[in-house]
């Protein structure tokens, strides 16, 4: 009887993690959840806008983990108006730079 309880818990439970994400548009700071299954795990890779200010470009920047499928996350722009350089970027998912 317990097994059966457990494995219904699991079923009812919504499939993928969540990412807490702030958006860093100056100005914005959106909070919103982010949630990612395998059908849209292609967001994590990708560019994105936030839903509240509609600023393009946005990339994902995980900060680390806050509970059980639940991430926290910061959706980073380019500055605006700068050119960038590759010794000023900050590697992403903790990945190490090439050079």
């Amino acid at each position: 009887m317990q097994t059966a309880m457990s494995t219904a818990t699991k079923s009812t439970e919504r499939p993928g993690i969540v990412y807490r994400t702030i958006c860093q548009n100056p100005g914005c700071g959106a909070t919103f959840d982010l949630r990612i299954t395998p059908d849209n795990a292609s967001l994590l890779s990708g560019t994105m806008a936030c839903p509240r200010c509609r600023r393009h470009g946005g990339m994902l920047k995980p900060q680390g983990r806050q509970g059980n499928k639940l991430f926290a996350a910061k959706l980073v722009f380019r500055a605006t108006g700068v050119p960038s350089r590759a010794d000023d970027e900050e590697p992403l998912f903790g990945e190490d730079q090439p050079y």
